[in-house]
Parts: structure tokens; C-alpha cells; sequence
């Protein structure tokens, strides 16, 4: 059975999905669609009112956000390959400074470097910018592969793919399905990020962004207070 939450932007959506977890027996929910009806919205007081520090757990919202995609846009002076560069040198100089704890990598560095060499997001960019015939389209970027990662009850990575659909408007939306999704330490700022993600790749495609839909296979929280302290 799926559940389906929805909210105008990113924290009212997760509001919504976090309220939904926290009624579900053990706290866990197979199958849930959140809908974001604006999700490049962002608030940098989101950053401070919703951190999961601040009630006591490990992971920063901000962190969680800027390692799917950064919080800050790319410079007027920057081509997109600098772009790539720098954030994935800052990610890679964070992870050797134990700054940030990803053995396996970053969700930013998979959708620009998988495998070491293919950049799916300049793929994705490129496609949607030299496509003059305003097709509808469904391009899809992985995260996980068998080649990369081990199958494994629970663990990283969670978000297993993105998908980008343009229709024939010109608009663009985002999917994403996280095969694990904790709804305490992960979820606010996965969206955020992929707000983001979502508005980088319509500015430079010439694409209006819409709507964000995240399937999560399991979502869940094992801090119950401490979620319900967040809300």
C-alpha cells in the first residue's frame, strides 16, 4: 500500500511525511510519495529551526543538504565544469579533514563523476539545452550500481536514482527514490537539495522548474523523541 504527503514547499512536505512516521506502527513506512509543489523554495532559517543538532542527533541539515547539491550557486564567472570541480574538491578535501563521514562517496560526486568519469548532470543539462523540438523526456541519473556498491540490508547510498521529465512546455520536474530514508536525520535536507539540484538544472537548460516527487521505499525514524522535539 502507499502512502502520499504532500506540502507547498520542502518543510511543509516533510512536516507532513514526519508526522505520518511517527503514527506508523514502529515508526516505519513502506512506500512514501512525498510531493513538493515548489521545492526550489529555500529559507536559509530552515537551516537553523529544522538542524537535526539541534535536538541532539548527529547529522547537520545544512551538511546533509550541500552533499547532494550545493547550497550556494554556481559563480557568473564560473563555467559548469569549474562548478564540478570546486564542489567536488571541497567535498573530497571535507572527507580527508573527517569532516564528513561518506566511505562510499557523495550524491553530488556520483551524479558528476560516477564511476570516476561520467558526468550524468552535464549529460542531463546538455540534452534538455540542444533538444530544439521541445520533446517530452524522462532522463534518468544513477546513484547506486552493482558495480559500486555491495547488496547490504541497510546502508549507503539510499538514493538510488533521479529521474528529470520535461514536458512539451518546457517545464521540468524531478522524481528520486531512496531505497532508506530517515525521516529524523536525512529527509528535509535530501529534499532541499534536490530542490536545489532541480533549479540548477533549469537555469541552465532554460527550463521552469516545477514539482518534486520522492518515493521513499522505507521511510522511518529510530530517534522518536527527538523527531517529535524537531516538529
Amino acid at each position: 500500500m502507499v502512502a502520499t504527503v504532500t506540502g507547498k514547499n520542502a518543510v511543509e512536505a516533510w512536516k507532513a511525511g514526519a508526522a505520518l512516521v511517527l503514527s506508523a506502527p514502529e515508526h516505519r513506512v513502506r512506500n512514501l510519495v512525498t510531493e513538493i509543489r515548489n521545492p526550489t523554495q529555500l529559507d536559509d532559517d530552515w537551516l537553523r529551526d529544522f538542524d537535526p543538532k539541534s535536538v541532539g542527533s548527529t547529522d547537520r541539515l545544512s551538511v546533509v543538504a550541500k552533499v547532494l547539491f550545493p547550497l550556494k550557486p554556481k559563480k557568473k564567472t564560473e563555467t559548469r565544469e569549474e562548478f564540478y570541480d570546486r564542489w567536488n574538491n571541497a567535498l573530497t578535501r571535507n572527507k580527508k579533514l573527517k569532516r564528513l563521514q561518506a566511505p562510499w562517496g557523495t550524491y553530488f560526486g556520483r551524479l558528476t563523476r560516477f564511476g570516476g568519469t561520467i558526468n550524468q548532470l552535464e549529460n542531463i543539462v546538455s540534452a534538455l539545452s540542444t533538444w530544439g523540438s521541445k520533446p517530452e523526456a524522462a532522463l534518468v541519473a544513477h546513484i547506486s550500481s552493482p558495480a559500486l556498491d555491495s547488496l547490504k540490508p541497510i546502508g549507503s547510498p539510499c538514493l538510488q536514482y533521479i529521474e528529470v521529465l520535461q514536458n512539451r512546455s518546457n517545464e521540468i520536474e524531478l522524481v528520486a527514490v531512496y531505497r532508506n530514508h530517515d525521516f529524523l536525520k536525512k529527509a528535509l535536507g535530501n529534499f532541499i537539495g534536490l530542490g536545489r539540484l532541480l533549479q540548477f538544472i533549469a537555469s541552465e537548460s532554460g527550463k521552469k522548474p516545477t514539482k518534486l516527487t520522492c518515493h521513499s521505499v522505507r521511510a522511518y525514524t529510530d530517534e522518536v523523541g527527538r523527531l517529535r522535539k524537531l516538529l
